[in-house]
């Protein structure tokens, strides 16, 4: 009986934060305030550089390497495979902004995280003549992982207005800092709100996983393997190949 599985990796270890440190000092126009918070901060400027990997379709490994790349032991046979990574960095930028009495505040200027999809792979066992019902089974429910792995820049971009909102929220509610604070400051909430993006693209490929486990489902397996009458490949010439 074949299985049609979701193999991905999300690489997160190599995440970074880039430590902008801005020394020039943005003077403010208004009156200087000696109390109260740093509020109202203009919400800064958000933009998610998405580098897109279109899936590339290999017709060219067996079924006994999927049942291998796929972990061996599988309780059904490995027919199809999609493998899906994506890289990502953080970048954000921060201003410190006078307000008189020697007192500054950090304005937001720029979060600009960058997502590079490394790998998205599609895998159709080789013993598959294309064309055939076998091979169209297959391949249609291989596009439906695929799709999934598609809507990952949509969720990231939901989670970058959030994360930027986090940001106004917390810097709007700060007191203004003496100078030689400032630096710490900045590297404080960089450090912050790096960690932060990382944990919500843990949490989108978390949920991403959960909705490839939802039509990777033993009774799925069960229908698919039954798509091409009770003789077909699935139950003859797959098993034969995977010895």
């Amino acid at each position: 009986m074949p299985v049609y599985r979701q193999y991905d990796q999300i690489n997160l270890s190599g995440l970074i934060v880039s430590l902008l440190l801005v020394c020039a000092v943005v003077m403010s126009s208004g009156p200087a305030k000696a109390q109260g918070t740093c509020g109202p901060v203009k919400a800064p400027q958000a933009m998610l550089e998405f580098n897109h990997k279109d899936p590339q379709l290999d017709r060219h490994r067996s079924v006994r390497w999927l049942n291998a790349r796929a972990g061996g032991g599988a309780r059904y046979l490995v027919a199809g495979l999609t493998e899906y990574e994506m890289r990502a960095s953080f970048d954000m930028r921060f201003e410190p902004r006078a307000v008189g009495f020697g007192r500054y505040c950090l304005d937001p200027v720029r979060v600009s995280p960058k997502v590079d999809v490394v790998k998205h792979l599609v895998y159709v066992a080789s013993e598959l003549n294309r064309g055939s019902c076998e091979y169209n089974v297959v391949y249609a429910h291989e596009g439906e992982h695929v799709k999934i792995n598609q809507g990952m820049e949509a969720d990231i971009r939901v989670a970058l207005d959030d994360l930027v909102g986090d940001v106004v929220r917390k810097v709007d509610a700060m007191f203004p800092l003496a100078a030689d604070n400032v630096p710490s400051a900045i590297k404080r909430l960089l450090s912050e709100y790096g960690r932060d993006f990382k944990r919500r693209l843990r949490d989108i490929d978390r949920h991403r996983r959960e909705q490839h486990r939802q039509i990777d489902t033993p009774e799925e397996y069960e229908k698919l393997s039954l798509a091409c009458g009770p003789n077909s490949a699935f139950q003859n010439d797959l098993q034969a190949a995977a010895r």
